[in-house]
Formats: structure tokens, sequence, C-alpha cells
């Protein structure tokens, strides 16, 4: 096999068999992924195949005892993040009815995403201190080697290449916050440790929806923008160019070339290794800082007792309920 073929290879796009229209392209491209940091994701078919998607109501005792016991079960995983938020706040967000291989992304169904990793403990120095200068330069390469993908790719159906041109979607599966905490000899249920993880996460996020801006600038905005335009279907007239104005008004002040950027699993929250360490969980505020979760958890919560698997699940629930509510303006619109 070629090092062209064998980089291409490497790149799985979740959802679908999604092949490249140009394998050399591709190559170049994971390339310049590798030397900035990042990796492509994919490659061997997921171990999981069955995951469960638990509502955003309330649920009792029952459901929770239900999914407990099923905790141990290789093939079985459980889902909680029902929403899919958008970085423009002039789109609504999406109902995540799916789950998405090979990392167990949910997300809508049908929809296209490329997905790159970044693991924040490869951009430690000597003595644990992050290096966030190289961190800020991997992501906005990934929104730039994300934009060049997305045309390079064959996808598989109508729905996924539809999909793929209107919303533009990059997961950028950011990880190793645990590994970053031990590594730097700081304690997880300090709220300095939180404050910490906190800041980075917002430098990155305004990162990568600045370089995603900057492209959007040099080539157009989201499609998905412009369709979602209320004054579409009103008549002709003064209150429609009204609309028109002052949503052209808007776009420039949110203007984004994709629709989704940041992805976070609540498992990266942990060190990597055999166990699930629980104090580790008090790092669960950062999931507001995603715009999609991934759930291919690859470690035991066996020792977690049911108090603590229950409050785990409702908690991050909860966080991911109240950024939808605080994330956009478009459902009032």
């Amino acid at each position: 096999m070629t090092e062209a073929t064998a980089a291409a290879a490497e790149l799985s796009f979740v959802g679908c068999e999604t092949q490249f229209a140009d394998a050399s392209q591709a190559a170049g491209l994971c390339r310049r992924l590798r030397l900035a940091g990042a990796e492509t994701l994919g490659g061997a078919e997921p171990l999981v195949k069955n995951y469960v998607l638990v509502g955003e109501t309330a649920h009792g005792d029952s459901l929770w005892g239900a999914l407990w016991d099923l905790r141990t079960e290789p093939g079985v995983r459980t889902a909680f993040a029902g929403r899919v938020i958008p970085q423009c706040p002039l789109l609504s967000a999406e109902r995540a009815r799916a789950i998405l291989s090979p990392i167990g992304l949910q997300a809508p169904a049908d929809s296209a995403w490329v997905c790159m990793g970044v693991d924040l403990v490869r951009f430690t120095r000597p003595g644990g201190a992050l290096d966030e200068q190289a961190l800020k330069r991997c992501v906005e390469r990934c929104v730039d080697v994300g934009e060049s993908l997305h045309d390079a790719l064959a996808w598989p159906t109508a729905d996924v290449q539809h999909d793929a041109w209107l919303n533009r979607r990059l997961a950028i599966v950011l990880s190793g916050f645990g590994d970053l905490l031990r590594t730097s000899g700081m304690d997880p249920s300090d709220h300095d440790s939180l404050r910490y993880l906190n800041q980075v996460l917002l430098r990155l996020r305004t990162s990568a929806q600045s370089r995603s801006r900057e492209i959007a600038m040099h080539s157009e905005p989201l499609p998905a923008i412009g369709l979602s335009d209320p004054s579409h279907g009103l008549p002709r007239g003064s209150i429609r160019e009204d609309w028109r104005r002052r949503w052209r008004e808007a776009v420039r002040a949110t203007l984004v070339r994709h629709r989704n950027l940041l992805v976070i699993s609540p498992w990266s929250l942990f060190p990597a290794g055999a166990r699930a360490d629980y104090e580790y969980a008090e790092l669960l505020p950062l999931l507001r800082h995603a715009d999609a979760c991934a759930f291919n958890r690859n470690m035991s919560i066996r020792h977690w007792n049911f108090n603590q698997f229950k409050h785990f699940h409702q908690r991050a629930q909860a966080i991911l309920k109240q950024r939808v509510a605080t994330s956009q303006i478009a459902e009032h619109v």
C-alpha cells in the first residue's frame, strides 16, 4: 500500500462509507493535520454496536436501574446529548437521533461530518505546562483541513451530500482533559482546575470560530444561514425589505462557514485507563462548550455505585440542556 493510499485509508467519516474523490489530495491533507499535532479519526469498525438514547425529560429510578444493569455490557453504551448546537445563533439546535460511528457521535440522521481528533496532552511541555499557542494553531489547522476535506469527499447518498453542502459540519474532537490535569499535578475536585480548563476551552472555541469566520469572509457564508432567512415567506413590500435588511446585518455579525465545530465526550474528562476515577466527574461543566457529544466509552465504570452512576448522567444531562437553552436566538425568531 502506498503512503498516499494508507493515509487516505486512515480517514473514516461518521455515519457512512465515505470515499475520497482524490486520494492523493486527501493524503496531503492528512499529513497537514499530523504535522499540526492532530489526528484523523476512524479506521477499525467500533466494537460498540448498540446505544441507548436517553431523552431530555425527567426519568425515574426504573430507567436508571435498567441502564445501571447494562453498564457492564461490552456492546451497549448510553448517549444523552439530545441536541446538536450550531455555531451561529441564527440557526436552531437540531435533534440528535442517530449515533454515528466510529466515535459514537450523537447527531442528526444522514448528517455529514469531518472528524479530527486533538489530544490536549500532546501539547504539554516538560513539566506539564500546556503549549496553548501550538494547540491554537492545531485547532485552526483542523478548521482549514476540514473545510478542504468537505470538498474532497464523495459522500455516499444524496441526503448526506446535501447535508455536507448545507451545513459543512466539522467534529474537532477534543480529548485528554483528565490526563492534562494528572500530568500537571492538578486536583480535579479543585474549582481552580475546572476554571483553568474552562478558560482553555473558551480560547480554543474563539480560535475555531474566528478561523471559520475568516473562511466564510473569503469564500461564502454557510448555506444553511441563507436558507434560514425569515423574509423568504413574507409578501413583497416594506416589511419584507426591512426583515431582509435586519437579517443581512445579523448575518454579518455572526458569520461562519461551519455549522458545528467542537465535539467533547464526557468520557474524555477522565484520565485514560482501565477505570474511570469518579472524582473527575467534577469536570462535567466543560460539556457546555461542545456543539455535539461522543459516547464511545473505552474505560470501566464497574466500580461505580448506583448513586454515582445516576448522578453522573443526570448532571451531564442538565448541563447539556442548559447549553441548548442559552445557545441561540433562532428558536424565537
